[in-house]
């Protein structure tokens, strides 16, 4: 059974968790897409980093198609796997942080990193708490 802590029952402005999953969902394929671009871009310029950026974005990409695959047919291990693994990317993304704080003079960059991480927080939460509410509703199955 899902864990009930730190559920909401709606998203931003009054919209039902369902809906604001489904946002989250656009608006990280847009990004990854977006992203995506720019890798290609820095790749075919000589960055390297680019092209690890390329299958970053892809894969971010293929999980926001799993994201809003799992919302259109209320599969919540769908929706799950966009938790966990943006769960480990927020983590990565608050190490990154702190290393451009501690190692670089940029404390800009560091906080843009925070203040991202913080605002992929309140998505996870969102969309966990559309997970729990498909979860709560699948019938046990009997033997």
């Amino acid at each position: 059974m899902a864990e009930k802590k730190l559920l909401l029952r709606s998203c931003c402005f009054g919209c039902s968790l369902r809906i604001g999953s489904l946002i989250v969902a656009i608006l990280s394929l847009i990004l990854g897409f977006i992203g995506l671009g720019l890798s290609i871009f820095a790749g075919l310029n000589g960055s390297a980093g680019g092209w690890l950026n390329v299958a970053i974005n892809v894969f971010n990409i293929v999980l926001s198609a799993l994201l809003i695959h799992g919302i259109k047919t209320e599969q919540h291990r769908f929706v799950l796997a966009w938790v966990w693994t943006t769960m480990v990317t927020v983590i990565l993304t608050v190490f990154l942080g702190v290393f451009v704080i501690l190692l670089s003079s940029s404390v800009t960059e560091g906080v843009i990193l925070f203040a991202f991480a913080l605002i992929q927080t309140y998505f996870i939460l969102v969309v966990r708490s559309y997970s729990a509410t498909l979860e709560s509703l699948e019938l046990p199955v009997s033997h």
